[in-house]
């Protein structure tokens, strides 16, 4: 068999490791905060010969960090983080990971959790709001309530949102990521109270890198045919 049916197999595997991530980009186009995953091809195995031992692999997705659009709802315990940076939560398990998601809630306990129930962390850990006492949030993520005794409003201060950035992200489903790298404070990022943050997945990019797709694998597959047909080719020649 000629070598040169390895280097198009390769190719026709990168690409269609591409195409499942354009797919799941676009079938997150209408998830919460969802960040899309970008794709880069590398060569291995360098050779200067012609598709000599070279071949092709999909480097695994970088995560688009950019901002998705806001989306206002109103509801006080929903939140939308600009400016690059991460809500810091902490799993029941004690993973700390990171989210843009702020579809929040509080739970029985009156903890600031997400959908799935982990915690939302601050500067002194799991954020608990008091009860019968209403929930403000401002743009540096400062955490008040304020309470109707009867006589006047009370106001406090409760805590404060830890918004992180990450050098880089694992996606660990749920719109959580593992960060890769140092973790420290993001300082330019924003909070959005009453809103939630979208998709930046662009569709009409990924329609179009579906497209694409499709049709380089449709050529690595006719190289591969053509490749086999040629070697059928060479042995059926006589020998001798």
């Amino acid at each position: 068999m000629s070598h040169e049916i390895y280097a198009s197999l390769s190719g026709a595997l990168a690409v269609w490791q591409q195409t499942e991530l354009t797919a799941n980009n676009l079938a997150n186009v209408s998830t919460n905060a969802f960040k899309e995953q970008r794709a880069t091809y590398e060569q291995v195995a360098r050779d200067a010969r012609p598709l000599g031992n070279s071949f092709s692999r999909l480097v695994p997705g970088f995560v688009n960090q950019s901002d998705g659009p806001i989306i206002q709802d109103n509801v006080d315990t929903h939140i939308a983080v600009r400016g690059g940076g991460f809500l810091l939560v902490q799993t029941r398990g004690g993973e700390t990971l990171l989210t843009r998601n702020g579809n929040l809630r509080l739970d029985a306990d009156r903890y600031l959790v997400t959908q799935d129930g982990e915690w939302v962390l601050g500067q002194t850990g799991p954020i608990r709001i008091p009860q019968d006492e209403k929930l403000e949030i401002d743009r540096f993520g400062n955490i008040t309530t304020r309470a109707d005794n009867g006589f006047d409003v009370v106001v406090r201060q409760v805590d404060q949102l830890r918004i992180m950035s990450a050098e880089g992200l694992t996606p660990r489903g749920g719109g959580r990521y593992a960060p890769e790298g140092l973790v420290g404070d993001a300082p330019y990022a924003e909070v959005v109270q009453g809103a939630l943050e979208g998709s930046n997945v662009d569709p009409m990019r990924e329609m179009v890198e579906l497209i694409q797709t499709a049709r380089y694998f449709d050529i690595y597959q006719k190289a591969i045919q053509t490749s086999d047909s040629l070697d059928q080719t060479i042995y059926a020649l006589p020998r001798g």
